[in-house]
């Protein structure tokens, strides 16, 4: 169920903001909250667990989860033809029923992910960098204890880089907000492009994750102070954020009103990595040892560099021979939005 609003925030944000300035902006913030939940998670049941015992873990999560629920209550719908068909009744026109097929919502999300390229090669990079902030998570204990001595309240500050490197990602789009402004004023061609206007960050990122994966693997030793391998949370957190920003707000700006049906795709594959690479943990580190371990996902990430800049120049190119996504956007959210036109006018 704590996936629902991963889910559905891309379409939401898609229905209210149609600029891409703006919606990259609300997106920025979502994902700096959705990054900083997982982050902050380690630090506060540290605490918790060894203060008050591990029940109290579960005690404050269900707080804040509560809270959270009390706050949905009260947020409005945004899909514009639910808006229209309101409208409508309440003007006392007749509105055909609305039905809803179970079995297409769900196949889409799926036909997306193996049958879109775009879909599925940022669906693997984001789940990816998903699952490494829960691997790191079962990881820091067994380096940081384990070579550095400490315990579970000083282990869990060692994810505070983390968050840091999270939260400078919104230096790194602001600047480029002011780049793409600028680019907008003197009518550059290049800013009608989707690929250009929020893939170059991630660009950046992805090398940026890659880096601090061999940082981490070949610091983490006696010998090294500690505070050197954990600053390579700062460069991590960047990179995961990054990562995370652009290439949802990428695939919210290609697909719009059908972006909750693209990030489902997203949410199902990264779901699937963060709770399967955490398991892979202890006997990766068992295994090969801190270093190599942690390398293996070094690798890993480094395989997934090249998607972006693919994406980047040849992104256009495959949304082209997509038959999938042209259906989407020249038939089904041309049809959508000139109903929502229509409804604005009436």
């Amino acid at each position: 169920m704590g996936s629902a609003p991963q889910t559905v925030v891309g379409g939401v944000y898609a229905d209210m903001f149609f600029d891409l300035r703006e919606r990259g902006r609300v997106m920025a913030f979502y994902m700096a909250s959705a990054s900083f939940g997982p982050i902050l998670g380690p630090i506060i049941s540290g605490f918790a667990s060894t203060s008050y015992g591990w029940r109290w873990t579960f005690w404050i999560a269900s707080m804040l989860a509560g809270c959270a629920w009390i706050c949905l209550l009260f947020v409005p719908e945004t899909f514009g033809p639910v808006l229209l068909r309101r409208h409508a009744t309440g003007r006392g026109e007749t509105v055909a029923k609305n039905t809803f097929n179970v079995v297409q919502i769900v196949k889409r999300p799926l036909a997306m992910l193996l049958f879109e390229p775009i879909i599925t090669f940022t669906s693997i990079y984001i789940a990816l960098a998903y699952g490494l902030v829960f691997f790191y998570f079962q990881a820091y204990p067994i380096i940081f204890e384990g070579v550095y001595g400490f315990d579970v309240q000083m282990t869990s500050l060692a994810f505070l880089p983390v968050g840091v490197g999270a939260a400078s990602t919104s230096l790194a789009a602001l600047y480029w907000d002011m780049t793409y402004d600028k680019a907008k004023k003197q009518n550059k061609p290049w800013r009608f492009g989707a690929e250009l206007q929020r893939l170059p960050i991630s660009c950046l990122g992805g090398v940026l994750l890659t880096a601090s994966s061999f940082w981490l693997a070949w610091t983490s030793r006696a010998e090294v102070h500690w505070a050197v391998p954990i600053a390579s949370g700062v460069v991590f957190g960047f990179g995961y954020q990054t990562i995370f920003v652009s290439l949802l707000t990428y695939v919210t700006d290609a697909y719009k009103i059908y972006s909750a049906s693209a990030l489902a795709s997203s949410v199902f594959l990264r779901s699937i990595l963060g709770a399967l690479l955490p398991l892979a943990a202890k006997p990766m580190y068992g295994t090969l040892g801190v270093s190599w371990a942690t390398s293996v996902v070094g690798f890993f990430s480094l395989a997934c560099v090249p998607i972006p800049f693919v994406l980047l120049y040849k992104g256009e190119w495959v949304r082209e021979r997509s038959k999938f996504c042209q259906q989407l956007m020249k038939q089904e959210l041309p049809k959508e939005s000139s109903d929502i036109e229509r409804g604005i006018q009436g």
